[in-house]
């Protein structure tokens, strides 16, 4: 073989383009970020949940998974939220991610709505929110989500359902920022949609843990069951101290004597006879899972329609049910998503 024969084929490639020998390398694409936002604590188990389910939808695409947190039910002060939400600005700019999710209301109130709607980026994804959208100015450009919707008519049903001679039932909740959406929702319903399965005997936002203990025992003998909103925020009018709501719970299983309904997650786990649980998990995956939709097409998040949670799941706690006394009937606990034995 002739040596300019041999030189020319090196050449020939050079020329279209290529190498006669092995492929360029690819160019490695940039890893996405997504940036989590939490307003409450890593303890609370609907933190945990949500962030179990964002993961969840982002199954299946490769990202940075950064989780921050606001802490606003141990630390509810606004001119500490503000500059906790400053830092977490600090940090988002640092980090660039693509994503940034923005979980339950007091990440919308002192960041997404402030700070970052609006924006050419990151994109916004809300979820947990209770409060109406609008007061946030949601949708926006960069921002869509998901609403959180309690179950309070399939709730006060499975009760009436549990135990068909219940009359009335009290709802007692914190004083809350998150407490009074919640209540909204309710009122709203209860004009939209009507009475519900047992008569609503009082409704109470309560500031402090002795207030709330009062009212427990006021309605021992005022209702035949209560339903338990939020009880994360109670202050101690001693300490001034938030108190906890296993402390809280701790109490209420001591001294309450009738059936309990929830709505949340922490129901499960805080031995209440019964709920329609709205799933933090569910607003976790829903959220995850329009993440992915933005990280795989570039798209601007307020092209995605808002979200809301559909799916209650129905829990029983037997044990509780033996302590009051009750026999919940058969067809009831089959068809109930938890059961507490």
């Amino acid at each position: 073989m002739r040596w300019d024969r041999f030189l020319f084929l090196p050449l020939l490639a050079l020329a279209m383009g290529g190498t006669a020998f092995a492929n360029p390398p690819l160019e490695k694409s940039p890893q996405q970020t997504v940036l989590v936002v939490h307003s409450y604590d890593p303890e609370y188990i609907w933190t945990q949940a949500v962030s179990q389910g964002i993961k969840q939808g982002l199954h299946g695409h490769k990202v940075k998974l950064e989780t921050l947190y606001l802490d606003a039910k141990r630390d509810p002060e606004p001119e500490h939220l503000r500059d906790k939400a400053l830092e977490i600005l600090e940090r988002i700019k640092a980090s660039k991610p693509q994503v940034v999710i923005t979980v339950d209301d007091a990440a919308q109130l002192y960041l997404a709505k402030p700070h970052l709607k609006g924006q050419a980026s990151p994109q916004v994804i809300f979820c947990g929110v209770n409060a109406p959208l609008s007061l946030y100015g949601f949708p926006a450009a960069n921002v869509s989500g998901v609403r959180e919707r309690w179950h309070f008519r399939e709730g006060f049903a499975l009760l009436k359902k549990i135990k068909p001679t219940m009359r009335s039932a009290a709802l007692l909740v914190d004083d809350s920022e998150s407490s009074g959406f919640v209540l909204d929702d309710f009122k709203a319903d209860f004009k939209r949609n009507g009475p519900y399965a047992v008569k609503i005997a009082g409704v109470e936002k309560i500031r402090t843990y002795q207030q709330w203990q009062r009212l427990v025992k006021y309605y021992q003998s005022r209702t035949d069951a209560l339903a338990f909103g939020i009880y994360h925020s109670l202050v101690d009018e001693t300490t001034g101290r938030t108190v906890s709501a296993d402390a809280v719970n701790a109490w209420n299983t001591a001294n309450n004597k009738l059936p309990t309904l929830g709505f949340a997650d922490y129901a499960e786990g805080h031995g209440l006879l019964c709920g329609v649980l709205e799933s933090g998990h569910e607003q976790g995956l829903l959220a995850g899972a329009m993440a992915h939709t933005l990280l795989n097409t570039g798209a601007m998040a307020g092209g995605l329609p808002v979200r809301i949670n559909q799916k209650g799941r129905v829990v029983l706690n037997l044990k509780t049910a033996e302590r009051l006394g009750l026999q919940i009937p058969y067809e009831i606990i089959n068809a109930a998503e938890v059961v507490i034995k």
